[in-house]
């Protein structure tokens, strides 16, 4: 058995196609979260999410946003410009799918029983990172006695035991956070996991995001997204996705 990991594609339709390229014959697929928000080719990449190998998807915040979209009514003008533009030209067969996603929870796959979370805690610390302490990681675990969790938000791949429990994310598809210019994902294989990457061209995502005419209004805005896809750093190059990098994570 082959099941397929991944977390936050980000509305990256070639990133997902390149991962889908590599590793698409998996028998199942398990999402994190974080499917199309903030990213220009929402469309697109619910299209290859419905040709992925039949599994679980489940909701990430950006996920509740789209079928929920008064949960960003107060971001500054240059996050609704963008999620407004993004939303005004999805397709509804998109809504439609996305309402299928399941919440959070325990799930079996493969005979192995797996906790799935998308990775946010509400207040304190929102990122579960690799030098995170561990009670945020039990917490994150919410008493489950599964010996995996599965869950991604932070776009960082790594993987930490406490307590005697594996705590895994596959990194992010869509955006990378630590300098790397790859989309990065995980493989159950016979039971055993690990993480993967692959390259992938950004041109055609680039070219996307250039066509939100509304984002012409906020330049600073625009090439800061820009600079985050060409850098490999998806929300600026700053502590502590510097360091992490500097030390080999993806």
């Amino acid at each position: 058995m082959k099941i397929l990991v991944i977390a936050d594609i980000h509305g990256n339709a070639e990133a997902l196609q390149a991962v889908l390229n590599k590793d698409g014959d998996a028998d199942r697929t398990i999402f994190l979260g974080d499917a199309v928000l903030p990213g220009p080719q929402a469309n697109e990449t619910i299209e290859l999410m419905k040709n992925m190998p039949q599994g679980i998807n489940i909701f990430g915040n950006h996920d509740y946003e789209v079928v929920e979209p008064s949960l960003f009514d107060e971001w500054p003008p240059h996050w609704l410009a963008y999620n407004k533009w993004i939303l005004d030209h999805f397709d509804q067969a998109g809504y439609d799918y996305m309402k299928t996603f399941q919440p959070e929870g325990e799930y079996e796959q493969d005979g192995i029983p797996m906790l799935l979370r998308h990775g946010y805690l509400s207040g304190g610390v929102r990122h579960l990172v690799p030098n995170t302490p561990d009670d945020k990681f039990v917490e994150l675990g919410g008493g489950s006695d599964c010996r995996y969790v599965l869950f991604g938000h932070s776009h960082i791949q790594f993987r930490r035991t406490v307590n005697g429990q594996e705590f895994i994310n596959p990194g992010s598809v869509g955006q990378n956070r630590c300098g790397r210019q790859a989309a990065c994902y995980g493989l159950f294989e016979d039971g055993v996991f690990r993480h993967c990457n692959v390259p992938y061209d950004n041109r055609p995502w680039l070219e996307a995001i250039d066509r939100i005419t509304p984002l012409h209004d906020f330049p600073e805005f625009l090439q800061r997204q820009k600079n985050g896809m060409i850098t490999g750093f998806g929300i600026g190059e700053h502590e502590p996705w510097i360091r992490f990098s500097e030390e080999g994570y993806w």
